[in-house]
Protein backbone atom coordinates (compact mmCIF):
# COMPACT_ATOMS: atom_id res chain seq x y z
CA UNK A 1 0.00 0.00 0.00
CA UNK A 2 1.25 3.44 -1.23
CA UNK A 3 2.65 5.30 1.99
CA UNK A 4 0.66 8.20 3.11
CA UNK A 5 3.22 10.82 4.84
CA UNK A 6 0.64 13.19 5.62
CA UNK A 7 -2.94 15.15 4.76
CA UNK A 8 -2.91 16.72 1.81
CA UNK A 9 -3.36 20.82 3.07
CA UNK A 10 -6.31 22.05 0.88
CA UNK A 11 -6.41 25.67 0.59
CA UNK A 12 -9.38 28.07 1.52
CA UNK A 13 -9.77 27.84 -2.53
CA UNK A 14 -9.68 24.44 -3.18
CA UNK A 15 -10.39 22.68 -6.67
CA UNK A 16 -12.89 20.91 -4.85
CA UNK A 17 -15.30 20.79 -7.56
CA UNK A 18 -12.86 19.84 -10.44
CA UNK A 19 -11.21 17.41 -7.52
CA UNK A 20 -14.96 15.86 -7.47
CA UNK A 21 -15.40 15.46 -11.59
CA UNK A 22 -11.74 14.10 -11.46
CA UNK A 23 -12.47 11.00 -9.25
CA UNK A 24 -15.94 10.34 -10.50
CA UNK A 25 -14.52 7.18 -12.08
CA UNK A 26 -12.87 5.85 -9.40
CA UNK A 27 -16.22 5.89 -6.30
CA UNK A 28 -18.40 3.68 -4.96
CA UNK A 29 -22.09 3.52 -5.58
CA UNK A 30 -23.03 5.31 -2.55
CA UNK A 31 -19.97 7.98 -3.30
CA UNK A 32 -21.05 8.99 -6.60
CA UNK A 33 -25.13 9.52 -5.45
CA UNK A 34 -22.98 11.74 -3.26
CA UNK A 35 -20.92 13.37 -5.81
CA UNK A 36 -23.32 14.05 -8.24
CA UNK A 37 -25.72 15.71 -5.73
CA UNK A 38 -23.21 18.03 -5.53
CA UNK A 39 -22.58 18.61 -8.84
CA UNK A 40 -25.79 18.81 -9.53
CA UNK A 41 -26.04 22.18 -7.11
CA UNK A 42 -22.84 23.06 -5.27
CA UNK A 43 -23.87 26.00 -3.77
CA UNK A 44 -27.09 24.16 -2.01
CA UNK A 45 -25.63 21.19 -0.85
CA UNK A 46 -22.48 23.38 0.73
CA UNK A 47 -25.25 24.73 3.07
CA UNK A 48 -25.82 21.53 4.10
CA UNK A 49 -24.84 19.64 7.32
CA UNK A 50 -23.93 15.64 7.07
CA UNK A 51 -26.90 14.60 7.97
CA UNK A 52 -28.95 16.50 5.47
CA UNK A 53 -26.51 15.38 2.57
CA UNK A 54 -26.92 11.78 3.30
CA UNK A 55 -30.53 11.80 2.91
CA UNK A 56 -30.37 14.70 -0.33
CA UNK A 57 -28.60 12.39 -1.80
CA UNK A 58 -30.19 9.39 -0.52
CA UNK A 59 -27.30 7.96 1.16
CA UNK A 60 -26.05 7.43 4.98
CA UNK A 61 -24.05 9.50 7.07
CA UNK A 62 -21.11 6.78 6.83
CA UNK A 63 -21.45 7.17 2.98
CA UNK A 64 -20.67 10.61 3.35
CA UNK A 65 -17.46 10.38 5.76
CA UNK A 66 -15.90 7.85 3.69
CA UNK A 67 -16.59 10.48 0.70
CA UNK A 68 -15.20 13.33 1.85
CA UNK A 69 -12.06 10.65 3.05
CA UNK A 70 -12.19 9.63 -0.06
CA UNK A 71 -10.67 13.42 -1.84
CA UNK A 72 -8.43 13.49 1.05
CA UNK A 73 -10.11 15.38 3.46
CA UNK A 74 -9.84 14.70 7.20
CA UNK A 75 -13.85 14.21 7.33
CA UNK A 76 -17.28 16.24 6.21
CA UNK A 77 -16.53 19.36 8.02
CA UNK A 78 -13.11 19.98 6.51
CA UNK A 79 -14.69 19.39 2.80
CA UNK A 80 -17.77 21.30 3.76
CA UNK A 81 -15.22 24.32 4.45
CA UNK A 82 -13.25 23.84 0.98
CA UNK A 83 -16.06 23.54 -0.79
CA UNK A 84 -17.69 26.35 0.37
CA UNK A 85 -13.99 28.11 0.14
CA UNK A 86 -14.07 27.09 -3.67
CA UNK A 87 -17.89 28.57 -4.56
CA UNK A 88 -16.94 31.66 -2.92
CA UNK A 89 -13.24 32.08 -5.04
CA UNK A 90 -14.83 31.11 -8.02
CA UNK A 91 -17.94 33.90 -7.18
CA UNK A 92 -15.31 36.39 -6.50
CA UNK A 93 -13.20 35.55 -9.90
CA UNK A 94 -16.62 35.95 -11.63
CA UNK A 95 -16.06 32.58 -13.11
CA UNK A 96 -18.63 31.26 -15.19
CA UNK A 97 -18.08 28.30 -14.51
CA UNK A 98 -21.23 26.40 -15.75
CA UNK A 99 -20.02 27.37 -19.08
CA UNK A 100 -16.35 26.54 -18.65
CA UNK A 101 -17.13 23.37 -17.26
CA UNK A 102 -19.81 21.58 -19.54
CA UNK A 103 -17.10 20.62 -22.50
CA UNK A 104 -16.55 21.33 -25.65
CA UNK A 105 -20.17 21.50 -27.66
CA UNK A 106 -21.85 21.59 -31.40
CA UNK A 107 -22.46 25.48 -30.71
CA UNK A 108 -18.92 26.64 -29.29
CA UNK A 109 -16.56 29.27 -31.16
CA UNK A 110 -13.55 29.42 -31.31
CA UNK A 111 -13.03 32.03 -28.95
CA UNK A 112 -14.72 29.56 -26.64
CA UNK A 113 -12.99 26.23 -27.30
CA UNK A 114 -9.64 28.02 -26.75
CA UNK A 115 -11.31 29.62 -23.15
CA UNK A 116 -12.34 26.00 -22.08
CA UNK A 117 -9.23 24.18 -23.44
CA UNK A 118 -7.19 26.81 -21.99
CA UNK A 119 -9.03 26.90 -18.30
CA UNK A 120 -8.89 23.35 -18.18
CA UNK A 121 -5.30 22.98 -18.41
CA UNK A 122 -4.92 25.94 -15.73
CA UNK A 123 -6.89 24.50 -13.59
CA UNK A 124 -5.13 21.03 -14.05
CA UNK A 125 -1.87 22.56 -13.04
CA UNK A 126 -3.33 24.88 -10.22
CA UNK A 127 -5.17 21.70 -8.74
CA UNK A 128 -2.29 19.31 -9.30
CA UNK A 129 -0.26 22.16 -6.81
CA UNK A 130 -2.49 21.89 -4.59
CA UNK A 131 -2.56 18.45 -4.40
CA UNK A 132 1.04 17.25 -3.90
CA UNK A 133 2.13 16.18 -0.58
CA UNK A 134 4.99 17.77 0.60
CA UNK A 135 5.95 14.97 2.65
CA UNK A 136 5.76 12.22 -0.19
CA UNK A 137 7.50 14.81 -2.38
CA UNK A 138 10.41 15.02 -0.31
CA UNK A 139 10.73 11.48 0.17
CA UNK A 140 11.23 11.10 -3.84
CA UNK A 141 13.53 13.69 -4.12
CA UNK A 142 15.32 11.89 -1.76
CA UNK A 143 15.05 8.04 -3.47
CA UNK A 144 16.17 9.93 -6.66
CA UNK A 145 19.28 11.29 -5.49
CA UNK A 146 20.07 7.67 -4.27
CA UNK A 147 19.54 5.59 -7.18
CA UNK A 148 21.70 4.52 -9.70
CA UNK A 149 18.87 4.22 -12.39
CA UNK A 150 15.40 5.51 -12.37
CA UNK A 151 12.75 3.75 -14.28
CA UNK A 152 9.89 5.61 -15.96
CA UNK A 153 7.00 4.06 -17.44
CA UNK A 154 3.94 5.63 -19.65
CA UNK A 155 1.52 4.41 -22.19
CA UNK A 156 0.45 7.04 -25.21
CA UNK A 157 -0.08 10.24 -23.60
CA UNK A 158 1.77 8.92 -20.65
CA UNK A 159 4.69 8.02 -22.49
CA UNK A 160 5.40 11.41 -24.19
CA UNK A 161 5.56 12.71 -19.91
CA UNK A 162 7.90 9.41 -19.13
CA UNK A 163 10.32 10.37 -22.23
CA UNK A 164 10.29 13.98 -21.11
CA UNK A 165 10.96 12.83 -17.53
CA UNK A 166 14.29 10.73 -18.95
CA UNK A 167 15.43 14.13 -20.82
CA UNK A 168 15.53 15.95 -17.96
CA UNK A 169 16.58 13.53 -15.65
CA UNK A 170 19.59 12.89 -18.51
CA UNK A 171 20.50 16.23 -18.19
CA UNK A 172 21.20 16.63 -14.46
CA UNK A 173 23.68 13.58 -15.09
CA UNK A 174 21.26 10.83 -13.74
CA UNK A 175 20.81 7.85 -15.35
CA UNK A 176 16.85 7.36 -16.33
CA UNK A 177 15.26 4.75 -18.62
CA UNK A 178 11.57 5.45 -19.95
CA UNK A 179 9.65 2.52 -21.74
CA UNK A 180 6.71 3.48 -23.36
CA UNK A 181 5.51 0.04 -23.83
CA UNK A 182 5.05 -3.07 -21.08
CA UNK A 183 7.36 -5.72 -23.78
CA UNK A 184 10.29 -3.47 -23.87
CA UNK A 185 10.03 -2.68 -20.05
CA UNK A 186 10.11 -6.31 -19.92
CA UNK A 187 12.95 -7.09 -21.61
CA UNK A 188 15.15 -4.60 -19.34
CA UNK A 189 14.08 -5.50 -16.36
CA UNK A 190 17.10 -6.55 -15.00
CA UNK A 191 18.46 -2.67 -15.19
CA UNK A 192 16.86 -1.79 -11.87
CA UNK A 193 17.64 -3.43 -9.07
CA UNK A 194 16.62 -3.07 -5.61
CA UNK A 195 17.82 0.68 -4.50
CA UNK A 196 16.58 1.98 -7.94
CA UNK A 197 13.26 3.31 -8.51
CA UNK A 198 10.57 2.85 -10.98
CA UNK A 199 8.15 5.76 -11.69
CA UNK A 200 4.89 4.52 -13.39
CA UNK A 201 2.69 7.81 -14.65
CA UNK A 202 -0.95 6.64 -15.63
CA UNK A 203 -3.99 8.99 -15.48
CA UNK A 204 -6.66 6.37 -14.30
CA UNK A 205 -4.38 3.96 -12.48
CA UNK A 206 -6.27 1.07 -14.16
CA UNK A 207 -4.39 0.12 -17.39
CA UNK A 208 -3.34 -3.40 -17.55
CA UNK A 209 0.36 -2.95 -18.50
CA UNK A 210 0.93 -0.75 -16.29
CA UNK A 211 -0.43 -2.38 -13.38
CA UNK A 212 1.63 -5.57 -14.70
CA UNK A 213 4.63 -3.48 -15.07
CA UNK A 214 4.32 -1.99 -11.41
CA UNK A 215 4.02 -5.41 -9.72
CA UNK A 216 6.68 -7.46 -11.57
CA UNK A 217 9.41 -4.44 -10.86
CA UNK A 218 8.04 -4.26 -7.41
CA UNK A 219 9.13 -8.18 -7.15
CA UNK A 220 12.30 -7.33 -7.74
CA UNK A 221 12.03 -5.45 -4.62
CA UNK A 222 12.62 -1.33 -6.69
CA UNK A 223 10.93 1.05 -4.91
CA UNK A 224 7.34 2.54 -6.76
CA UNK A 225 6.49 5.54 -7.18
CA UNK A 226 3.22 6.37 -9.00
CA UNK A 227 1.99 9.97 -10.70
CA UNK A 228 -1.97 9.57 -11.05
CA UNK A 229 -5.21 11.04 -11.08
CA UNK A 230 -6.51 8.13 -9.14
CA UNK A 231 -6.85 8.23 -5.65
CA UNK A 232 -8.07 4.88 -5.64
CA UNK A 233 -6.68 2.01 -7.84
CA UNK A 234 -4.84 -1.05 -8.90
CA UNK A 235 -1.92 1.12 -9.61
CA UNK A 236 -2.18 2.76 -5.91
CA UNK A 237 -2.23 -0.17 -3.86
CA UNK A 238 0.85 -1.16 -5.21
CA UNK A 239 2.79 1.89 -5.28
CA UNK A 240 5.29 3.08 -2.20
CA UNK A 241 4.73 6.59 -2.94
CA UNK A 242 1.80 8.51 -4.64
CA UNK A 243 2.19 11.97 -6.32
CA UNK A 244 -1.56 12.91 -7.23
CA UNK A 245 -2.55 14.81 -9.85
CA UNK A 246 -5.41 16.55 -10.37
CA UNK A 247 -7.02 17.06 -13.96
CA UNK A 248 -10.93 15.90 -15.56
CA UNK A 249 -11.54 14.45 -19.02
CA UNK A 250 -14.02 16.20 -20.93
CA UNK A 251 -15.85 16.18 -24.30
CA UNK A 252 -13.16 15.09 -27.33
CA UNK A 253 -10.89 14.20 -24.31
CA UNK A 254 -9.29 17.69 -23.83
CA UNK A 255 -8.99 15.87 -20.55
CA UNK A 256 -6.37 14.07 -22.39
CA UNK A 257 -4.44 17.36 -22.48
CA UNK A 258 -5.12 18.58 -19.15
CA UNK A 259 -3.74 15.26 -17.50
CA UNK A 260 -0.34 15.59 -19.55
CA UNK A 261 -0.09 19.09 -18.55
CA UNK A 262 -0.82 17.98 -15.08
CA UNK A 263 1.96 15.13 -15.04
CA UNK A 264 4.18 17.31 -16.81
CA UNK A 265 3.94 19.55 -14.06
CA UNK A 266 4.67 17.22 -11.34
CA UNK A 267 7.97 16.02 -13.56
CA UNK A 268 9.28 19.94 -13.37
CA UNK A 269 8.53 20.76 -10.22
CA UNK A 270 10.82 16.91 -9.51
CA UNK A 271 13.29 17.74 -11.58
CA UNK A 272 13.44 21.56 -10.17
CA UNK A 273 13.83 20.07 -6.25
CA UNK A 274 16.22 17.24 -7.72
CA UNK A 275 18.88 20.09 -9.16
CA UNK A 276 18.70 22.20 -6.37
CA UNK A 277 19.96 19.55 -4.29
CA UNK A 278 23.37 19.61 -6.24
CA UNK A 279 23.21 23.18 -7.36
CA UNK A 280 27.07 23.43 -9.03
CA UNK A 281 26.31 19.60 -9.83
CA UNK A 282 23.57 20.70 -12.11
CA UNK A 283 25.22 23.62 -13.34
CA UNK A 284 28.23 21.98 -15.06
CA UNK A 285 25.71 19.25 -16.46
CA UNK A 286 23.76 21.48 -17.68
CA UNK A 287 26.66 23.90 -18.91
CA UNK A 288 27.70 20.57 -20.88
CA UNK A 289 24.42 20.04 -22.52
CA UNK A 290 24.01 23.06 -23.91
CA UNK A 291 27.29 23.35 -25.35
CA UNK A 292 26.98 19.91 -26.48
CA UNK A 293 24.56 20.99 -28.71
CA UNK A 294 25.11 24.53 -28.80
CA UNK A 295 27.25 24.14 -32.52
CA UNK A 296 23.72 22.47 -34.43
CA UNK A 297 22.13 26.02 -33.40
CA UNK A 298 22.77 27.48 -36.38
CA UNK A 299 23.76 30.89 -34.51
CA UNK A 300 27.61 30.26 -35.43
CA UNK A 301 27.02 29.01 -39.20
CA UNK A 302 27.27 31.81 -42.00
CA UNK A 303 24.58 32.07 -44.20
CA UNK A 304 25.18 31.04 -47.83
CA UNK A 305 22.24 31.98 -50.54
CA UNK A 306 21.36 28.91 -52.62
CA UNK A 307 21.85 28.77 -56.46
CA UNK A 308 23.72 31.79 -58.57
CA UNK A 309 27.20 32.85 -58.55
Amino acid sequence: MAKQLSVVAHTPHSNVLELIQSQLGTFHASETAIANSILKDPKRTSTMNITQLASHSKTSVSSVVRFSKALGFRGYPEFKMALVGDLSWKSAKQFDTEFLDGGITPTDSLSDIIEKVTYSDARAIESTAEKIDIATFKKVIELFEKAKIIGLFGLVSSGFVAMDFQSKLNRLSKRAIAWTDFHSAMTSIAVLEKGDVFVAITHSGTTVDTVDAMREFKDRGVTIVLITNAMRSPAVSLADYVINTAARETTFRSGATASRIAQLTVVDCLCVALAQRNWSGTKSALDLSRAAVSIRSGKNHTYRPRGGN
